[in-house]
């Protein structure tokens, strides 16, 4: 009996080695490049150009980066990352304005690599995986189906950061967020087990991600979104007035807004660079429906009240090509601040134009400071508050504060500036949208969930009870809930 017990417990110890031993960096090396994946160690010649998003003012050093290629090599690389007491850090496009994709001594989960996409015709939604940019989102859904869904703008920014925090381009007026539009998620969990989260299971997941996705509740590694016809072509208008004008102009594109159809979306934007004299200023007037319809809206930004534009340039082309064609940020330092204006009036425009005014002078043309006045109303609004845990469905106008410079020696100057811009916009302002997050925010989770932040935490809990996806605006868990 003695030998038996002495037998059984060193089974016992070897089968408890066997589970808690680490997976070594050559083993998952080898397990990721079998799955046609790619292990990037600090040594690896391509390290740098993998790690860094478009803010290099960010210089975070990870302990490995992992381009996975499937939802089991995502799988593997959390169980390194576990074994060796390490954390993650998850990258889909690498977007983040506070690149929190890339954290230092964490492990990278990069999934710009998993690109499947398909079309079911029948229920009309497209299946993707999550490191599919949006461009190739449209060059798949347009080009190929004729079908489309809300979602970035920008050619470079992906599927997965920006339908966690909402999503919205010149579809969302008339079909809602990109988050609105997801109908079904593939998750990984902390303890590395795959879920479906949608209406019908793990449904409060599913709210939360839909808006909160970046609080550390799991790694989405794909997407199902509905998707609707598209026009051939749409009518697009850019036009650019003289600084002289820019009250009038802010004025005319408020008032407008107040009372145009869901099909239009506007884009309003002012910046300085160099050492311009006047800040310049510019409109986007974009129209959903039949490109022979959009001049008689946005014609009317023409001539108004004694004003004209120095230039008035209508395009007509697919929206592929206006995603395609459109502007990434550069790969320079920058802060970006942002929230939602609760009004525009005489007071807020004159506040803008004082701020844009003061912003700094430098001899180089690759140093900017912005405002960017997004317009986010129709569908986007005419939801609840707690429809999902995107919360800003108040106001329509999205006002973000960028500044984009070259070089330390401005760090301070543009920082000031955006700081003080920020802080004296803030009487006119409510909430901030979480896909522009700032670091520098003491409110952060008030800000970016607002009334929805208790309810993240209990389901954070539900889904992370370890709290193992944590960082800095990771939610945290509500204690004694489940």
């Amino acid at each position: 009996m003695k030998a038996i017990s002495i037998i059984s417990l060193i089974v016992l110890v070897l089968s408890v080695l066997q589970i808690t031993s680490a997976l070594t960096l050559a083993e998952l090396t080898t397990q990721i490049n079998a799955r046609g994946g790619r292990v990037i160690p600090q040594s690896d010649v391509n390290f740098n150009n993998a790690r860094f998003g478009y803010n290099y003012r960010y210089n975070n050093i990870p302990t490995v980066i992992v381009q996975t290629s499937d939802v089991e090599s995502v799988q593997l690389t959390l169980e390194y990352a576990q074994t060796n007491a390490l954390k993650v850090s998850v990258k889909s496009g690498g977007h983040s304005s506070i690149a929190e994709g890339v954290q230092s001594n964490r492990v990278v989960i990069d999934l710009s690599q998993m690109k499947q996409i398909s079309y079911d015709n029948v229920s009309r939604v497209v299946s993707t995986q999550s490191g599919n940019k949006w461009v190739e989102f449209y060059n798949f859904s347009i080009n190929q189906h004729g079908v489309a869904t809300p979602g970035g703008s920008c050619p470079s920014v992906s599927i997965g950061g920006l339908t966690l925090g909402g999503g919205a381009n010149d579809l969302a007026t008339v079909y809602g967020l990109a988050t609105d539009n997801l109908v079904e998620a593939q998750v990984v969990l902390a303890n590395r087990s795959i879920v479906t989260a949608s209406e019908q299971i793990n449904s409060d997941l599913f709210w939360a991600l839909r808006g909160a996705g970046h609080g550390g509740f799991g790694i989405v590694t794909q997407f199902k979104f509905k998707v609707y016809p598209v026009e051939p072509t749409y009518y697009s208008s850019w036009i650019t007035y003289n600084w002289s004008d820019f009250e009038k102009v802010l004025t005319k594109v408020n008032d407008f807004s107040q009372t145009m159809p869901n099909t239009i979306n506007l884009y309003f934007t002012t910046w300085r660079s160099k050492d311009a004299a006047n800040p310049s200023v510019a409109l986007s007037c974009f129209f959903n429906g039949p490109s022979t319809q959009g001049e008689q809206y946005c014609g009317q930004f023409r001539s108004f009240d004694g004003v004209l534009p120095t230039n008035f340039t209508v395009t007509y082309q697919s929206y592929y090509d206006t995603v395609r064609t459109g502007t990434d940020p550069k790969a320079r330092q920058s802060y970006t601040k942002g929230s939602f204006l609760t009004e525009i009036n005489k007071q807020v425009i004159r506040r803008i134009k004082t701020n844009m005014e003061a912003s700094p002078l430098t001899p180089f043309s690759f140093n900017t400071a912005r405002l960017n006045l997004y317009w986010q109303g129709g569908a986007v609004l005419d939801k609840p508050r707690n429809y999902t845990s995107y919360v800003h469905r108040t106001y329509p106008w999205n006002a973000v504060f960028l500044s984009s410079f070259v070089g330390s020696e401005f760090d301070e100057t543009y920082n000031k500036w955006i700081t003080k811009t920020y802080k004296q916009m803030g009487t006119f302002s409510e909430g901030v949208y979480q896909n522009y997050p700032d670091d520098t925010l003491e409110n952060w989770a008030d800000e970016y969930y607002m009334e929805n932040y208790p309810t993240l935490k209990v389901i954070k809990a539900k889904y992370d009870p370890t709290n193992y996806f944590s960082f800095q605006q990771s939610i945290p868990i509500a204690q004694n809930t489940y």
